[in-house]
């Protein structure tokens, strides 16, 4: 019987610690495309001269697994996945609305995760992940859409099944634009409700598999600098957004020098449960965006504001912060 590429499942936990992969899923969720299994399989020939005009031997010189797919934001297993990339999270019970609340922020380890995956009646395990990038993205009132990669240490093929029992959340709704509030300014720290039509963000860690001599997999997972960029797309009722990032004030008349940092702040309810929210904000965002061109066809101009490298202005700031809130108590145990 074939492979069913539409049966498609992610189950994942956090490790207690590198070495130790996680007995079974804390949380299990659907696909929208991806391999819930991959393997970076290098192989090399023995160059050698032996009397003959070919090569007589090939050798493996790395096998590093992981795992690259894409998913909607459930609201239970995504504040893992951001954690899993920014480092930082402090959560806590919640006065109002859902019964939790996460704060992510910048930390300077990333935990390690393991993943379970399935496709048709494969199955599929992942230990030792650290997630190298999440890539997010929202338009007009579609679900939001994330692209997770993660670098692995080990990986076992030809699981039964996996363990526990957990549904998965594909049932419970997900995180989406309608009713959301969106918020951009390109001068200064306290942004405004703006006609936003689309977005976008990427975090990347530039995690690398890191070797030792006797070992085809890899000994660790090492992250670099944290990589914060994306675009947010706008259609304004004038050019004052495009003024202020140029010039730094509404007023101003003449290019500025000096950069001129912006902000934004995007806030998402959920399809099912309008207790769960998620918040995106940054303060210290470099914005870069092309003035509009002529269209003799006519149409209302969209500005393009996209940014990379966010900053922080402070010892302990975060480049971007994620709030979300939902009925999960802890995603550090």
């Amino acid at each position: 019987m074939s492979v069913n590429t539409s049966i498609g499942l992610i189950g994942v936990a956090k490790q207690a610690d590198k070495a130790t992969p996680a007995p079974a899923p804390a949380f299990v969720h659907g696909l929208t495309g991806g391999q819930t299994f991959k393997l970076d399989r290098s192989v090399e020939s023995a160059n050698v001269s032996c009397g003959i005009r070919a090569g007589t031997d090939s050798y493996v010189s790395s096998v590093t697994p992981g795992v690259d797919f894409e998913t909607y934001g459930y609201s239970d297993v995504l504040p893992l996945y951001i954690y899993a990339a920014m480092g930082n999270i402090v959560s806590s019970s919640n006065d109002s609305g859902a019964s939790y609340k996460h704060v992510v922020t910048l930390g300077d380890l990333l935990p390690y995760l393991t993943f379970w995956g399935r496709i048709g009646g494969e199955y599929t395990r992942t230990d030792g992940c650290k997630v190298d990038q999440i890539e997010m993205d929202f338009e007009g009132n579609k679900p939001l859409g994330f692209g997770i990669t993660a670098i692995g240490l080990d990986a076992e093929l030809g699981l039964a099944k996996f363990p526990g029992e957990i549904d998965p959340s594909c049932f419970d709704g997900y995180y989406v634009p309608t009713g959301g509030v969106f918020k951009v300014e390109t001068a200064g720290s306290s942004p405004v409700v703006a006609p936003v039509t689309k977005g976008s963000l990427s975090l990347s860690n530039s995690c690398a598999a890191d070797p030792l001599a006797g070992m085809v997999t890899p000994a660790d997972v090492a992250e670099g600098k944290l990589s914060t960029s994306g675009s947010v797309t706008v259609k304004p009722d004038d050019m004052a957004l495009y003024r202020k990032m140029i010039t730094g004030s509404a007023s101003g008349k003449k290019p500025t020098g000096g950069m001129v940092y912006g902000s934004f702040d995007w806030e998402f309810t959920h399809s099912k449960n309008p207790k769960h929210k998620m918040t995106v904000s940054a303060s210290r965002v470099p914005f870069t965006c092309d003035f509009p061109s002529v269209d003799p066809e006519g149409g209302a101009a969209e500005l393009d504001f996209s940014f990379e490298n966010v900053g922080v202005d402070s010892r302990g700031g975060s480049p971007v912060t994620f709030t979300f809130e939902n009925d999960t108590a802890s995603y550090v145990g």
